[in-house]
């Protein structure tokens, strides 16, 4: 989400959620119904949120309400596409995932298609994934999309917008406590106007969010495993779509390389990624990706919908 908001103020650093991604759309065809709907393989797993003690200073609904500022910015900068055919395969996969999680964990949260230029996927507060058409072409199959769902639902699970802003909030402008809506929008506001006036405002928000993203991104990436292997899809698909998206062509890195400093962060991840497969029972890391030709009838769907901006493919 930070890239894009941050680029208000010109600053262009590459934080945002993403599964590069992944890391910023009403969709579905009915179609793809069928390719979700397989047999259960044996796969006998939680997916427990690993809770971390951090600054947080939104209550639920003052996060809410974050997230419906922010949603404004991206949506009036980005065209999304409000298809209620296009969601329904998006919202069952989603529903797979969240299914894994109790009842009072699981947010009722809307995923919205969005076009740019690049393949992005990102949450913003409690309630709302973006997937841009062109993650959506990138992707192989339903057990890759529920991995990119799953990496994103993390991030809302935690709460991890919230305490990224809370730590802005705080870091920048010296806020510990917020109000309501106009509060919230005028600190917002002047958070991206102090940045944007002084450049070493620029370099400690940076830093702040950079601080946070490894940390987000690895909690994310073990959800996302988790719980898609515990809904019946294949988690080695979502190292595999990691893998491809950051062109990181199967390379981990490994003690030398963190020696030497040659370990780049998406190296890293894909480290961490493996390990956590490894972790795994046997009979889910066993579960066989599934291209489906229902998949394959709802990607066509969602990029030749006419219904998007003029960024080519």
């Amino acid at each position: 989400m930070y890239k894009l908001m941050l680029r208000q103020t010109e600053i262009h650093v590459t934080v945002h959620c993403r599964v590069p991604l992944l890391s910023i759309a009403c969709l579905f065809i009915v179609v793809a119904v069928g390719s979700v709907v397989r047999a259960q393989q044996p796969c006998s797993i939680t997916p427990a949120l690993g809770i971390r003690t951090a600054t947080n200073i939104f209550n639920v609904q003052q996060e809410r309400t974050l997230g419906d500022i922010e949603a404004e910015w991206v949506e009036s900068s980005y065209h999304p596409v409000h298809e209620v055919e296009l969601a329904a395969h998006l919202n069952t996969v989603a529903g797979r995932i969240l299914s894994q999680f109790p009842p009072d964990q699981a947010p009722r949260v809307r995923i919205i298609l969005i076009d740019t230029p690049g393949a992005e996927s990102f949450s913003i507060g409690p309630e709302r994934i973006y997937i841009t058409r062109q993650m959506i072409t990138l992707l192989k199959n339903d057990d890759e999309l529920a991995g990119l769902l799953g990496h994103e639902l993390g991030h809302i699970l935690a709460h991890q917008n919230a305490v990224i802003m809370s730590q802005l909030f705080r870091g920048i402008l010296g806020v510990n406590t917020i109000s309501d809506r106009k509060d919230i929008s005028q600190t917002v506001n002047r958070l991206f106007a102090s940045i944007d006036r002084d450049r070493r405002l620029l370099r400690k928000s940076a830093q702040i969010i950079e601080t946070q993203e490894a940390i987000h991104q690895y909690e994310a990436d073990r959800v996302a495993l988790y719980a898609s292997a515990a809904a019946g899809f294949s988690p080695q698909a979502f190292a595999e779509l990691f893998d491809r998206s950051a062109k990181t062509n199967g390379r981990a890195g490994n003690l030398m390389t963190d020696i030497f400093a040659a370990t780049t962060s998406d190296t890293r991840r894909l480290r961490e990624i493996k390990k956590t497969l490894k972790r795994l029972p046997g009979p889910c890391r066993e579960i066989v990706p599934v291209s489906s030709t229902e998949f394959r009838l709802w990607q066509a769907a969602v990029r030749s919908h006419p219904d998007y901006g003029t960024h080519d493919d």
